[in-house]
């Protein structure tokens, strides 16, 4: 799905950005160094473009869009939703540049490229929250898991960050059924 029509992933860079940022963090330390500019590489911005001073701008902004993902309400999602958006700088122009057709930016022309990543997944997350919801994303299900997730898919059913996540969530499952019938039989 393409939510906000943009020519980068919006969307996939919010997920990544949070993921890369806030879920190891809680565990296994501070991202590598410019692993973050390559969140941004990876999900179609000109990362290049980007100062030095990436990794702080992008880590802060990241704590922030996680709170979406953890709204447990449509409410709290609004309101973190609204918080972003309040805090980019817009300015909608059609644009072209480094071989790309006309496409729609959500900044000013004079934006830096880490004020085009916070509008477009300020954007993004705005058109995921507001067209269905809490349905398409959250938190990973998994046990042990705080990692986030968008669902694209058609049928919405998506509760996992990973496969591997709804792989060992499915085995430990199986695993567990098998004891509990285990213990009945005796």
């Amino acid at each position: 799905m393409d939510f906000i029509g943009y020519r980068s992933d919006a969307l996939g860079a919010a997920v990544a950005l949070v993921n890369t940022v806030t879920a190891p963090a809680r565990g296994a330390g501070e991202p590598a160094p410019d692993q973050l500019r390559q969140v941004l590489v990876e999900h179609g911005y000109l990362a290049g473009r980007a100062p030095a001073s990436v990794e702080p701008v992008l880590r802060g902004w990241a704590g922030r869009l996680r709170a979406v993902f953890e709204a447990e309400d449509l409410d709290a999602a609004a309101q973190a939703v609204n918080g972003l958006l309040s805090d980019v700088e817009i300015g909608p122009h059609l644009t072209r540049h480094d071989g790309q057709g006309w496409h729609l930016h959500y900044s000013p022309p004079s934006a830096s490229v880490l004020d085009r990543v916070r509008s477009t997944t300020a954007f993004a997350l705005a058109m995921l929250v507001s067209e269905y919801g809490l349905d398409r994303h959250g938190t990973c299900a998994a046990d042990g898991c705080d990692r986030v997730f968008a669902d694209t898919s058609r049928n919405a059913a998506r509760r996992y960050c990973s496969p591997a996540c709804a792989n060992r969530s499915a085995v430990a499952a199986h695993r567990a059924r098998q004891k509990s019938q285990a213990q009945t039989a005796r």
